[in-house]
């Protein structure tokens, strides 16, 4: 049993504190629609702007004058069409704003439209110029036309004409405002190079003039306006319009650093998601967990979903290059995930690449990006010299009454091994793409070539990949609409050539690297025996993955009427997989015992598609209702099918794994293949309904059918509702005159997991032999009984969210409570002897994750010249197991040779915690020995651990716990600042309260001396020093007497500097080429520091590796080193 009482100091998996921080986004706010100049109507604002005067015989501009004083309104006219001396009388007691305008031009020829805060004129009937030549605002600025003359037109990615647009001569105050159809003309002064476009809600964008008279410009959406088009399941909505939890993530945020997962690079930049970097291996996988973990046995990691292509939990993202990604929308609460249904509870990831929209029709634009960089271990671990570890190692020999192994300290090897198995390692990317749309504006186009090749910290480690994708759009007819995605990439995975927590653990700096003969040493120093030299490994073993995907979609759109569209979409995948690994018999190890070199190679294919089919009915009811229904069919088909082949007792190294029939021991060499398939049949639907443009529903729901449950159990319905209201909409709000926005938000529903492989309902037949009649004779064993009850895991989620943006949104702020609870959990539930089985997987047992999100955007400053914006997001998640199926706690993998069990599952801690007893330091004398009492070997200078239950024995029974690798909170922080040609940004990221267990702790404090030792253990315990807590050498005998202790678990908390960017954009105007659209250069430093007290520098790194459940997490014990990246790079655009 385990006393649940006795614990740290510190409260283990209790939510500390949720504080408010800040996250990066841009001022919000956008309207795109053109409307008639006869039917224009005013907006809400317009409406309720109230205006008293009592003019008699006023020069129209003083009455304009009046105006922009009483209300935020400024107006915009042609000199050339306005009587300005005009004189008029106005009388208005309080009225409307649009009925005073009303007043102001009844009689006359002059029309106008309100766009944001500006009132537009035109004479009605006037033949235009097509430009606004002088620009009149409250300051009363006139800014002239002068010299050369440049003209074209405005258009948003649509095509769609934007009056009122700004243009600028940069480096002056010569600028127009587009007219009603986008069109602008302006004359440019002496000196004058680029010209300076910008629209509310649109990036600014800047084009060289380089002598051209007509310049075509298509602005690009602001993804932080409100009007921002966030994906979604199956379709995309307005932010403002959104009931659900959705963090967006901007391909520009992750552009150019130096990684080739994308997962890497979005560690700390969503509220809700906790991505962490388990290993610095180039290509290894991150654990990422929305809100939490939701299964214990079963996967918790999202689900990815690329350019709607679902590609699952597994997919391998060094498949993708990081450059070719528009944004990332993360969908958190249910009623985003449940569109997905049984695999949409651990939260969905969408991935949305680049297409050609936003290029001028007709001009390609060609990018050119390559950058060059250097890695670095981030930082060592201390470990004893060569001098030092070999007194320790006498030490123990001298306790234990054996030969010293180094009579002569002064001439012992020195090595350092993890020195000298790593490297400064370089990493290299090319990118070049080609996008445009084309003169028709029919189709648009996006094609690129990626090279990527990253060398890892460990010598002969890397990966090596090409990258080749293609999007394309195409408008058949106002009716039909075509297009495809394909991403094609071909990687080789060099893998270490040894294990990593090996090289921590085994190899002492006294261990040479050759003999006197200048061969590889074979054996142990201290042990004399038989054990891994790993520059040897490094030399001539060979281990390498050559991985080549093919993933892509194609769909057809056809709209029979403006308000219903039929869109069919097909999506294959194809994953053809090779292994190769060879270990020759030239290896010192297996020359001292002449076995002779193995070789295997591991093939896999596998194949999958799914066919998607939606219709979606978009109305507005009246002027301010609008309904949206979404209904759709799926079906999912995958097949996988392996095999290997493996041969010992190569008698030739020369041809590798190239030809196995060289093996000469078949009593050891192995064949084998292997088969599975999988289907999943969906049917969806979603309504949306936006009433008086203030409340917002939201109905969805899925029922999947599953080929890996049986009869019964195959199907299951996943309902979600949200429902939100815009306050800031509402009178009594907008008369506080605080809030530019605020919105509430609601949802609760269901998402579920299919948790469990192909086939586990099924009995599972062994392959067995049988003597029969005194001759062997093949048969089968039951290997695994039939499990036609087990089901889904079914979750549900409620979410309450909040959202604020104050001064006119430069100041943003969203908080989020959610509360998940998972049941049906897919546990392995233990068996009666007499069944012949020892465990079973049923549906026991329940998880509940509650937590808080907080996100708050700033623009701080913004200018012609400077501009800074500031994110910070914090997020914070309590885990708890509240049911195991009528048990209190389960016992779960205990690392190597550990005495007892250190992590165990516990109804009402998190998932999972760890367990142990706890270290007391060192016995100071046999006196003190012998009042506590305690059996087995004691001795003076040894370890203590605590007796908890007062039994006179130490084991499982006073065990306590110790800690929980789940965080209170973690949290990212940015800064992104711009002064002219300049930008710099950063990135911070850390987590606070997760604890970590560091098994290498008990070879290195307390283990034998053939293994390492911390470079603490210089202030060992020794007569001369009796009063140190670190046990003196010789008193283990065996790790099986270091149980799981408190010793061994460390503060994970840890701040890091993840990114920091600094680029340089040349004026290439000034170069005088034409054909140049932009060149930058820039320099990336990535995990340039981390500030943690873990004896192993870094917290992140796992043991284990990826860790899909959540059982194997918080474990440490020395992992392929994270590195420090600096970059250099630069791109160009024509």
């Amino acid at each position: 049993m385990i006393n649940k009482n006795m614990k740290n100091d510190a409260p283990i998996g209790h939510l500390k504190s949720y504080k408010p921080t800040f996250s990066l986004a841009m001022k919000l706010t956008t309207i795109l629609f053109l409307v008639s100049i006869f039917s224009t109507q005013a907006n809400t604002y317009s409406q309720n702007t109230k205006v008293s005067c009592n003019l008699t015989n006023t020069k129209i501009t003083d009455v304009f004058e009046k105006i922009e004083k009483e209300t935020e309104y400024s107006f915009l006219y042609n000199h050339n069409e306005i009587d300005t001396n005009r004189l008029i009388s106005l009388k208005a007691n309080d009225e409307p704003l649009k009925s005073v305008l009303k007043k102001l031009f009844s009689g006359s020829d002059i029309t106008y439209v309100i766009r944001e805060k500006q009132i537009i004129l035109k004479r009605e009937g006037y033949t235009n110029e097509k430009v606004i030549e002088k620009v009149t605002n409250r300051a009363g600025i006139t800014k002239p036309v002068q010299e050369i003359r440049v003209s074209g037109t405005i258009t948003d990615s649509e095509g769609v004409p934007l009056p009122g647009a700004n243009v600028l001569v940069k480096g002056t105050a010569v600028g127009v405002q587009s007219d009603f159809d986008g069109n602008y003309e302006l004359n440019v002064p002496d000196g004058g190079n680029t010209l300076v476009f910008s629209y509310l809600g649109f990036k600014t964008m800047e084009f060289p003039i380089n002598g051209k008279s007509v310049i075509n410009v298509v602005l690009e959406n602001d993804s932080s306006a409100l009007d921002e088009v966030v994906v979604i399941g199956y379709g995309e909505v307005r932010r403002k319009d959104l009931t659900g939890s959705v963090s967006k993530v901007s391909g520009d945020e992750l552009a150019n650093l130096p990684a080739a997962r994308v997962d890497q690079t979005l560690q700390g930049r969503a509220s809700g998601v906790q991505v962490s970097q388990i290993s610095g291996e180039p290509g290894a996988a991150t654990t990422i967990r929305i809100r939490g973990g939701n299964s214990i046995q079963g996967n918790n990691e999202p689900l990815w979903v690329i350019d709607g292509i679902i590609v699952g939990t597994d997919y391998n993202l060094s498949n993708l290059n990081t450059n070719d990604i528009q944004s990332i929308d993360i969908l958190k609460d249910a009623v985003a995930v449940s569109i997905y249904g049984t695999r949409g509870a651990n939260g969905v990831i969408l991935v949305t690449t680049k297409s050609g929209l936003g290029a001028t029709p007709g001009e390609p634009n060609v990018s050119i990006n390559t950058y060059t960089g250097l890695q670095s271990i981030v930082t060592q671990v201390d470990f004893l010299d060569g001098q030092e570890h070999a007194a320790y190692a006498n030490e123990d020999a001298e306790f234990r009454g054996s030969a010293l192994p180094f009579p002569n300290l002064d001439n012992v090897p020195n090595v350092d091994w993890v020195d000298q198995v790593t490297q400064a390692a370089p990493v290299t990317n090319v990118d070049v793409s080609v996008s445009g749309v084309s003169e028709s504006r029919n189709t648009n186009y996006y094609i690129s070539g990626n090279y990527f090749n990253q060398e890892g910290l460990i010598r002969s480690s890397g990966i090596k990949k090409y990258v080749f994708r293609s999007n394309m759009d195409i408008k058949l007819s106002e009716k039909f609409k075509v297009g495809f995605r394909m991403n094609i990439s071909r990687l080789r995975q060099e893998n270490p050539k040894f294990n990593i927590d090996a090289l921590y653990v085994s190899t002492t700096p006294n261990r040479a690297i050759f003999d006197d003969a200048g061969n590889f040493t074979a054996l142990d120093p201290i042990t004399d025996g038989i054990s891994p030299n790993y520059e040897a490994d490094i030399t001539l073993r060979q281990n390498h993955n050559l991985v080549t995907n093919i993933l892509g979609n194609a769909y057809v759109e056809f709209r029979p009427w403006e308000k219903i569209v039929f869109k069919s979409t097909f999506s294959p995948e194809i994953n053809d997989f090779k292994q190769n690994r060879f270990n020759p018999g030239a290896l010192p190890n297996n020359l001292i015992i002449n076995n002779g070199g193995d070789a295997r190679v591991d093939n896999s294919l596998s194949v999958s598609y799914i066919n998607e089919n939606t219709v979606t009915y978009s109305t507005d009811i009246g002027e301010k209702d609008r309904l949206t229904v979404l209904a759709g069919f799926t079906l999912q088909k995958s097949e996988f099918e392996s095999s290997i082949s493996q041969s010992f007792g190569l008698s030739n190294d020369a041809t590798g794994f190239n030809n196995l029939g060289f093996g000469a021991d078949p009593t050891r060499n192995n064949v084998g293949s292997g088969y599975n398939s999988f289907q999943l049949a969906s049917w969806l639907g979603r309504i949306n309904y936006s009433l008086n443009d203030k409340y917002l529903f939201t109905l969805v729901g899925r029922v999947d059918g599953s080929s890996r449950f049986a009869p019964g159990n195959k199907y299951a319905l996943f309902p979600s509702g949200a429902f939100a209201w815009k306050l800031s909409e509402e009178e009594f709000i907008k008369n506080l005159e605080v809030f530019s926005n605020l919105k509430l938000r609601a949802s609760f529903g269901l998402s579920g997991s299919q948790a469990i492989p192909s086939y586990r309902t099924l009995a599972l037949l062994d392959a067995a032999n049988t003597t029969f009649n005194g001759s062997e004779n093949p048969g089968v064993n039951l290997g695994r009984p039939e499990n036609p009850e087990l089901k889904w895991e079914t979750t549900k989620q409620l979410d309450i969210g909040l959202e604020m943006g104050f001064f006119d949104n430069r100041l943003s702020i969203e908080v989020d409570y959610y509360k998940k609870e998972t049941e049906d959990l897919l546990l392995n539930a233990q068996l009666p002897r007499q069944t012949g089985f020892v465990s079973k997987l049923q549906n026991l047992g329940k998880i509940e994750n509650t937590g808080m999100e907080f996100l708050i955007n700033s623009i701080n400053v913004s200018n012609n010249n400077f501009q800074w914006s500031t994110s910070l997001s914090l997020s914070g998640n309590r885990n708890k197991v509240t049911d195991l199926g009528g048990v209190d706690f389960i016992n779960l993998a205990t690392p190597a040779e550990q005495g007892g069990t250190g992590a165990r599952l516990i109804v009402g801690e998190t998932v999972p915690v760890f367990t142990g007893v706890r270290y007391l330091g060192t016995w100071k004398s046999q006196e003190e020995i012998d009042q506590a009492g305690i059996g087995g070997s004691q001795d003076v200078g040894g370890p203590r651990f605590d007796d908890t239950n007062g039994d006179g024995q130490i084991n499982e029974l006073d065990f306590v716990v110790l800690g929980s690798p789940q965080p209170d909170f973690y949290y990212g922080i940015g800064n992104t600042l711009s002064y002219k040609n300049i930008d710099l940004d950063f990135f911070i990221q850390g987590t606070s309260g997760n604890e970590v267990f560091n098994s290498l702790t008990q070879t290195a404090l307390f283990g034998r001396p053939e293994l390492t030792k911390y470079k603490e253990t210089v202030n060992r315990w020794t007569p001369e020093n009796p009063t140190s807590n670190i046990p003196r050498a010789g008193t283990v005998a065996s790790l099986s007497e270091v149980f799981s202790n408190s010793a061994m678990i460390e503060d994970g908390s840890h701040l890091r500097l993840k990114s920091l960017r600094l680029a340089y954009n040349i004026p290439v105007d000034k170069l005088g080429m034409k054909s140049l659209k932009g060149i930058n250069l820039y320099m990336v430093g990535t995990n340039l520091f981390v500030l943690s007290d873990f004896r192993l520098k870094d917290p992140e790194t796992s043991q284990f590796g990826k860790d899909s459940d959540n059982l194997s997490s918080g474990f440490s014990r020395g992992q392929y080193p994270s590195s420090r990246t600096i970059s250099v790079g630069t791109k160009i655009q024509f």
